[in-house]
């Protein structure tokens, strides 16, 4: 993968500057110079491209190496590191997610199972251009919203209880009624052991009652 350091260096250099100006002509010259980079990168992209085992598509690996020169351009700082090793990490992580998305995952484990990495932001739905592909579970979502609500209810409850004072053994009888019995521990025997089944209901009833008129103060 022969480049030439210096004239590389120089091309950069010169797209710098012309990135800097506006205007038509200025556009001309710069896709020239762009165009001579991309030529005196042809052998490393070459060689990158048989790498990665993606000879077989080279039009979309060419396109993801100009796409990877032009963030390299964007991203280079000359006092990190020379352009040439600059590009490279950048041609070979554009063109190892190119692979990812059209090849069996790699992995050992993956291929052994058939498995495909691919971008979900890579995808559109079908005959619908722009629209991203999304994966959408209702029943989850649903789900997370009713475990939301019901923990933001609890954690209110919890704190109305302490300011009506409610005695500790009620507070485990009201949340053995919202099926968050504690498990273990004396005070559940207590609360068991204790109450009636309809003097639960009262302690329950009275309580809910109370924290009722404190949130409404």
């Amino acid at each position: 993968m022969p480049v030439n350091s210096e004239q590389m260096e120089a091309l950069v250099h010169r797209l710098e500057k012309l990135a800097m100006d506006q205007g038509r002509a200025c556009q001309f010259h710069y896709d020239h110079a762009f165009a001579q980079l991309l030529h005196e990168l042809r052998p490393r992209t070459s060689y990158l491209i048989k790498h990665y085992g993606l000879a077989d598509m080279r039009e979309d690996a060419e396109q993801v190496c100009a796409i990877a020169v032009h963030r390299a351009l964007e991203s280079y700082d000359r006092t990190k590191a020379k352009f040439t090793t600059h590009v490279t990490w950048m041609l070979r992580g554009e063109l190892q997610g190119l692979r990812h998305r059209v090849r069996l995952d790699h992995r050992k484990s993956a291929q052994t199972a058939g498995i495909r990495t691919v971008s979900l932001e890579s995808l559109s739905m079908p005959n619908q251009p722009g629209l991203t592909f999304e994966i959408v579970d209702d029943r989850a979502e649903q789900a997370m919203h009713h475990a939301v609500r019901d923990l933001m209810a609890r954690r209110s409850l919890g704190r109305l209880m302490k300011q009506i004072g409610s005695p500790e053994n009620e507070q485990i009888i009201v949340k053995e009624g919202l099926d968050e019995t504690p498990r273990g521990g004396s005070a559940t025997l207590t609360s068991s052991n204790q109450y009636s089944a309809e003097q639960r209901r009262q302690i329950v009833r009275r309580t809910y009652r109370n924290c009722a008129k404190v949130a409404a103060a």
